[in-house]
């Protein structure tokens, strides 16, 4: 998730998440060869408030990790340090650059970097078999293959972009705790 979107209330987070799942779930069910259009609408309904509460439940330690750690800046200083952690360069002010690396470290929940190593490993994985199973059910099932296709399309783009970013911001935040404060 942004950080944006981390630091905002549960509601908040309930309600985008909830809205994005249910109509990614939509855009998907309707690409199937049994596609119903109430069936759609209401799975995708309960889909979204499924995972957009288990994201909000899931979230709620980082979302108060993170707001614990620009706790006593303001405005400006919160953004500061918002963008070193995801652009980089170390802010001047030291007290911003010491929220900064808190805000880093808690939404890399407090991770070493051999457990990070061994996270990215995994994920890469998960990655190659869920890729995998995509392409059997792409096979198996010729009536949904182009829904099982465009499911293993977004899984490829989105997955190595989500392993980029994780490693910016684990790079971003090394630098920030490595400088003179």
């Amino acid at each position: 998730m942004g950080i944006r979107l981390i630091l905002q209330p549960p509601w908040v987070r309930f309600v985008l998440c909830a809205l994005i799942f249910a109509v990614v779930w939509g855009l998907f069910t309707s690409l199937q060869s049994t596609y119903e259009f109430e069936g759609a609408v209401l799975s995708a309904i309960v889909f979204g408030a499924a995972l957009g509460g288990y994201f909000t439940f899931a979230t709620q330690a980082v979302h108060r990790a993170a707001l614990e750690a620009i706790s006593g800046l303001d405005q400006a200083g919160s953004s500061r340090a918002i963008d070193a952690v995801l652009h980089g360069g170390a802010p001047h002010d030291p007290d911003v650059r010491a929220a900064a690396t808190r805000l880093g470290r808690a939404l890399l929940r407090n991770k070493s970097a051999g457990q990070l190593r061994r996270a990215e490993q995994w994920t890469w994985v998960a990655y190659v078999v869920v890729l995998v199973a995509f392409a059997a059910a792409a096979t198996s099932f010729p009536n949904d293959r182009l829904y099982f296709l465009v499911l293993a399309s977004l899984w490829a783009i989105a997955i190595p972009i989500s392993m980029r970013r994780s490693r910016r911001l684990q790079r971003n935040v090394t630098l920030l705790a490595e400088g003179p404060y």
